[in-house]
């Protein structure tokens, strides 16, 4: 009887060594909104901050390109992934919403952002806006008519942690 129990265990096991690892899937492009969508990111933690905020712009491939750093509660630059957020592209009016958890701080004004924004060609106004009550920020982008999106985030290795932006005009 004990034989037959190890058999069985044995048996039942077999399958499992011929069993083929899974493949790596291979990277996707990030998703594109156009219209109406949304995407979403990041990592909970204690806290976050916004450190900066850049614009960038490629004439030839009509892309601007919206670089957010994010760092820690304290202000300083974070390795990995940046803070959750959440990017939702609205259609009427065109605006491209993104909310930032647990991130009661940030470095940059309303006034700075104005500036920031001031020559795009995507942006046509802007604004922030600070919870105080859930720690969280907004950051709102005007988008012209058309203006298609692509949101994704990039751990920090070298530098803190972002959250990018392409727009794409037509």
């Amino acid at each position: 009887m004990k034989y037959l129990g190890c058999l069985l265990v044995l048996f039942l096991a077999m399958p499992s060594l011929g069993a083929v690892s899974a493949k790596k899937a291979k990277p996707v492009a990030k998703k594109i909104l156009s219209g109406e969508g949304a995407v979403f990111g990041g990592i909970a933690g204690s806290g976050f901050s916004l450190l900066d905020v850049r614009l960038s712009a490629n004439k030839k491939k009509k892309i601007e390109r919206v670089v957010i750093d994010v760092g820690d509660k304290n202000g300083a630059t974070m390795k990995g992934l940046p803070g959750f957020y959440y990017a939702e592209l609205k259609k009427n009016p065109q605006r491209l919403v993104i909310d930032f958890s647990q991130m009661p701080k940030a470095k940059v004004k309303e006034s700075q952002l104005n500036q920031i924004f001031k020559a795009s060609r995507a942006v046509v106004g802007t604004a922030i806006t600070a919870d105080p009550v859930d720690s969280s920020l907004s950051l709102t982008l005007d988008l012209k008519k058309n203006t298609k999106v692509r949101v994704y985030q990039v751990a920090g290795k070298k530098s803190t942690s972002k959250v990018v932006i392409d727009l794409l005009a037509e």
